[in-house]
């Protein structure tokens, strides 16, 4: 979520734990992670260390940092990945408001792209060792825009990194294994592997942070049974990272029901009952419950409408104006009262709005002068929000 130069600074993974962030940048050699706390200090730097010279011993496919190497051998994983926004993290919205800022303000690029290309072959500019932002002779454009790739979350130093096997066991891989095998680690099966692009730091209205998905797990009860964010994102391990552009995953994590213990009139619930952070989780996406009343003829009743938005809204310099959305297993119900109301339905329909915050940033920033690149970047991006919109619920009752 950008919106201008002064971009967010984003939290690491370390800073959930308190740990350090800097440190040493890992070495070629392979190191095994026996502490959650050195996981996610060490592992989780961001920007990812260059990877450095593969090893001599390596193949072309060993040393290949493209997403579709990778799929040579782990054909499903690729297929996936290819599917998700992950693979689209740097997207046309985000790349046609960088491309602005890369020549003068590349330290600001930088503190995008630490979750939209983590990998510091997919920065043009990396830092000496004094600090100073200097050209990266490893700089990839083709894998910048293939967003998160297979590497960022699986490789470190040319080492193979990976969860344990389906059976739990950590061994070590075999002699002569490709590209020397995979360190397995449970880190891997952890929330606090996603923490690091899914739970900010700073600014965090109202005391929330402004992407607090990690401790809205945190402090649900998922996460007191156990359910972690790959159990719902990554079912039978699959790298597909479902959330609120899926309409299946989005209907899956509400229970929508008509309500009549609402006095004298009809009422539309909705309950977060399948999603272990609020509904829905950060700033950009809204849903919509409403209800509308409808004559004989199913015909609109002129002006009985009533609406109510899940979402959370923000003013200026980072402040909460407002925050309806459900935290998990709570209810929200929408009442509409129906006597004298000539009604003969109540139509209920919930429609989400996956990028509507996007919607509105890139509708302004095409009203602005922008050079022919970024313009054509931000007029597709806005192009992309407007498909993004679904209705995951229209039922119409009877009311008599």
């Amino acid at each position: 979520m950008l919106v201008g130069p002064a971009v967010m600074v984003l939290a690491s993974a370390a800073a959930i734990t308190g740990c350090s962030e800097s440190g040493p940048a890992l070495s070629s050699e392979g190191r095994v992670f026996r502490e959650m706390d050195d996981f996610l200090s060490g592992y989780w730097q961001r920007p990812i260390p260059l990877q450095g010279s593969p090893p001599d011993t390596f193949s072309p496919l060993d040393s290949s940092l493209d997403p579709a190497t990778c799929g040579n051998c782990h054909p499903q994983q690729y297929a996936d990945w290819q599917t998700t926004l992950h693979s689209g993290a740097y997207s046309p919205g985000l790349s046609g408001q960088l491309v602005n800022w890369e020549e003068d303000w590349y330290e600001n690029v930088r503190e995008c792209l630490v979750c939209h290309t983590p990998l510091s072959e997919q920065s043009a500019q990396v830092p000496d060792t004094s600090g100073t932002l200097v050209a990266n002779p490893y700089f990839d454009a083709s894998l910048r825009h293939q967003g998160l790739v297979c590497a960022a979350c699986h490789l470190r130093g040319w080492n193979r990194y990976g969860p344990p096997r389906r059976d739990g066991s950590v061994a070590p891989s075999p002699a002569g294994s490709p590209h020397g095998g995979v360190t397995r680690t449970p880190f891997f099966e952890d929330s606090r592997f996603c923490a690091g692009c899914h739970q900010f730091e700073f600014p965090a209205p109202n005391g929330k942070s402004l992407q607090n998905t990690y401790n809205e797990w945190a402090s649900s009860r998922y996460a007191a049974e156990g359910i972690s964010c790959q159990d719902c994102h990554m079912p039978d391990r699959r790298h597909l990272w479902r959330g609120v552009h899926d309409s299946t995953m989005v209907r899956n994590g509400v229970t929508i029901e008509w309500a009549t213990d609402v006095g004298d009139g009809i009422g539309l619930r909705v309950t977060n009952s399948g999603t272990g952070h609020r509904f829905p989780t950060y700033v950009t996406p809204e849903v919509w419950v409403r209800i509308e009343l409808l004559d004989s003829e199913r015909r609109a009743v002129d002006g009985a409408i009533v609406e109510l938005p899940l979402r959370r809204v923000m003013g200026g310099g980072w402040t909460e104006v407002s925050d309806t959305r459900l935290p998990p297993d709570s209810s929200v119900t929408l009442t509409m009262p129906v006597d004298e109301s000539g009604a003969h339905f109540a139509r209920g329909t919930v429609t989400v709005y996956p990028d509507i915050f996007y919607e509105g940033q890139f509708r302004g920033m095409l009203l602005q002068q922008l050079s022919d690149t970024s313009r054509a970047l931000i007029s597709e991006a806005h192009r992309r929000t407007r498909r993004s919109v679904m209705v995951i619920y229209d039922d119409t009752v009877s009311l008599r």
